[in-house]
């Protein structure tokens, strides 16, 4: 123990140094005068912007997630999931009223699956689900209108649920895509907040565009420091409250990007500071026309329903998505248990060995 103390010592006296020098560099960043991000990624020049909170007069505001449990057995694997759709209605600077779609309780939808897919296979054909059921809700409440509509997440899939072009599961994937297709054509203005962002696209076009046309011996010293940080974790030290990053391209060089057509490079990503104490969050958005505009309405409408908690900088009307959706393994054990009542306990829903231990 004594051993594993005194690595625990080293370990913290290098990761307060290395968040030392990401706050030098993040003021470093804040300070530089006459220096312009020069990045075709980019659609702004500037790293940081104020925004003008809205507020909320009268306004629409309305959020999407989804909930996901599964289970694999010996023949069969169970998923189910549940979305749904939350709208905050404001009136005179207040929340005036909330609706749930379809209901405040609505029933999980139940998958069963008999294809002899691997474990692996069984967590992304789940995902899979899961996205499909979410796009649907957000593409229902986009069609139903309103100021904004927000996914609990990114809005496009993501990257690690892409099957391979040989899988059973890629058919399930290209239905996925037409979803969002379909997703794109609504006329809400429509966004995705990332609760726990680990991109570092912001940091890698700092480092290609503003670090090089620096000559100041503290970049050589923390330019190493920029390319090993994630986005989220400098612009915490670059981005004040109430502020947000410029407006960048969603890399255009994935292949999720790629499937998804032409549609996909209207998907555009900033970051938004909502409080002091919390990391600033990722919010991916569509926009066809104006970009830079619509990327400011969302920060505005953003604000004032994410700084209630200044270390949770998250929008309300997300947090009260996720707790009506969220599924419990109680509830797919009561499906589970309802099926062997009406076949009886046959070597198809036997539990796996590692669920089913004795001792």
């Amino acid at each position: 123990m004594e051993y594993i103390l005194s690595q625990l010592d080293k370990v913290a006296e290098e990761v307060k140094g290395l968040e030392e020098k990401r706050r030098m560099l993040g003021q470093f960043l804040r300070e530089i005068k006459g220096v312009e991000i020069d990045s075709k990624e980019v659609l702004e020049r500037k790293i940081s912007f104020p925004v003008k909170r809205f507020d909320l007069k009268s306004a629409k505001i309305i959020g999407v997630d989804g909930g996901l449990v599964r289970q694999a057995y010996h023949a069969i694997d169970l998923i189910l999931t549940r979305s749904v759709g939350v709208a905050f209605i404001f009136k005179d600077g207040k929340l005036d009223k909330v609706d749930y779609y379809p209901n405040a309780f609505p029933s999980p939808q139940l998958t069963v699956i008999s294809d002899s897919h691997s474990l692996q296979d069984l967590m992304l054909a789940a995902n899979l689900e899961r996205q499909q059921s979410e796009v649907k809700m957000l593409t229902e409440m986009g069609n139903l209108g309103g100021d904004l509509v927000l996914a609990d997440g990114s809005i496009v899939p993501h990257p690690m649920d892409r099957p391979k072009n040989t899988s059973p599961l890629f058919r399930r994937y290209e239905k996925l895509l037409e979803l969002y297709r379909e997703l794109y054509s609504t006329k809400s203005l429509l966004a995705g907040v990332n609760e726990d962002s680990r991109s570092k696209r912001v940091t890698d076009i700092l480092a290609e565009s503003i670090l090089e046309q620096i000559k100041d011996t503290r970049v050589e010293n923390l330019s190493s420091i920029l390319k090993s940080t994630r986005d989220s974790n400098l612009l915490f030290h670059v981005l004040k409250e109430g502020e947000r990053s410029f407006v960048f391209r969603y890399s255009e060089e994935s292949q999720i990007i790629k499937d998804l057509g032409s549609m996909a490079k209207n998907v555009y990503s900033f970051y938004l500071k909502t409080t002091s104490f919390d990391r600033p969050i990722r919010v991916d958005f569509y926009s066809e026309k104006e970009p830079v505009r619509d990327a400011d309405k969302i920060a505005a409408l953003l604000l004032p329903i994410s700084s209630h908690n200044q270390e949770y900088g998250f929008p309300t009307v997300l947090v009260e998505a996720d707790s009506k959706a969220r599924l419990r393994e109680e509830e797919l054990d009561v499906v589970h248990s309802y099926i062997v009542d009406k076949v009886g306990s046959i070597s198809a829903l036997y539990k796996l060995r590692r669920d089913s231990r004795p001792f």
